[in-house]
């Protein structure tokens, strides 16, 4: 019984340690295990690691630079715009909840739904420029901007903000607020401006939240396949639609790289992971300061 009250912790979170260790590390074990070329009698007998080999050039590492580039503006504009959405929230909506109810709506849709919806919506001929012929902003259909299969991946990065905004908002809202409520009357008293509160409690408080959060959306987008599949261009090679193509339309002999490319996502998601860790551990010793003086 004492040892059940000193590890009272490790109990409550042994049922969800014992999902992740078996489905999460079990399924990266195996998946790296078929990348080095193990599984010979399924996948064929090749020499070990010819997955990796193959895949070290000049076109897969572009890809890798576009897909982690992708994926690093998603989780940054994500993460600033829902701050500021949160911030609004939090100072206006106190009683406005069909606010906070109107942020919980994306949550109900998939991504792979919101991509077609998105898609339906934004492209040439879709209801934006429908509206736009109709009011004569625009003399035809070709004229309204592309957003979908673009150069610069428009599309993409507004079907993520649609569902990845959202969630920044609704992780750090309750914190925020509850923030605002505590320190306002003691920053007003000490003379301190709104903006200054911000600076120099908000941000230094919520920051590991507020990263951590980014950090999610990074990894999610990193290794998404739907919204790149049906709204980026195929000149962009991103990472999880080139695995997709690699598992399913070229053979069995060619899963493993497949494999390979998801884990090196993996480590790459888990790599910044463990540098924002660093970072933040020098920070408190530093006194969680946000900002010099």
């Amino acid at each position: 019984m004492n040892l059940f009250n000193r590890h009272k912790g490790l109990m409550g979170i042994l049922p969800a340690l014992l999902f992740v260790i078996f489905f999460f590390v079990g399924g990266f074990v195996q998946s790296f295990f078929i990348s080095i070329g193990g599984e010979e009698s399924f996948y064929g007998k090749y020499e070990s690691f010819w997955a990796y080999k193959e895949l070290w050039n000049p076109s897969f590492f572009h890809s890798l630079g576009v897909t982690v580039g992708m994926a690093a503006t998603v989780s940054v504009t994500a993460g600033i715009l829902g701050f500021i959405i949160a911030l609004l929230l939090a100072t206006m909506s106190y009683r406005r909840t069909w606010l906070q109810i109107l942020f919980q709506l994306p949550f109900g849709v998939p991504h792979l739904l919101a991509a077609y919806l998105l898609a339906q919506v934004f492209m040439q001929t879709g209801w934006y420029s429908r509206v736009a012929f109709r009011l004569g902003l625009i003399d035809s259909y070709e004229a309204f901007p592309i957003l979908l299969h673009d150069q610069w991946g428009v599309g993409v990065l507004l079907a993520y903000m649609w569902k990845e905004i959202p969630f920044i908002v609704l992780l750090i809202y309750p914190f925020l607020k509850k923030i605002l409520e505590e320190w306002k009357d003691t920053v007003k008293m000490l003379g301190g401006s709104f903006s200054q509160m911000i600076r120099w409690v908000v941000i230094p408080i919520l920051l590991p939240l507020w990263v951590g959060g980014m950090w999610v959306v990074f990894a999610f987008a990193l290794g998404a396949y739907e919204i790149p599949a049906l709204m980026a261009r195929t000149s962009f090679g991103l990472i999880p639609v080139l695995a997709w193509q690699e598992y399913t339309q070229f053979g069995l002999e060619r899963q493993p790289i497949a494999f390979a490319m998801n884990i090196i996502l993996a480590l790459v998601s888990f790599l910044i992971g463990c540098a924002l860790l660093m970072l933040q551990k020098n920070w408190y010793k530093k006194g969680r300061r946000a900002w010099k003086s």
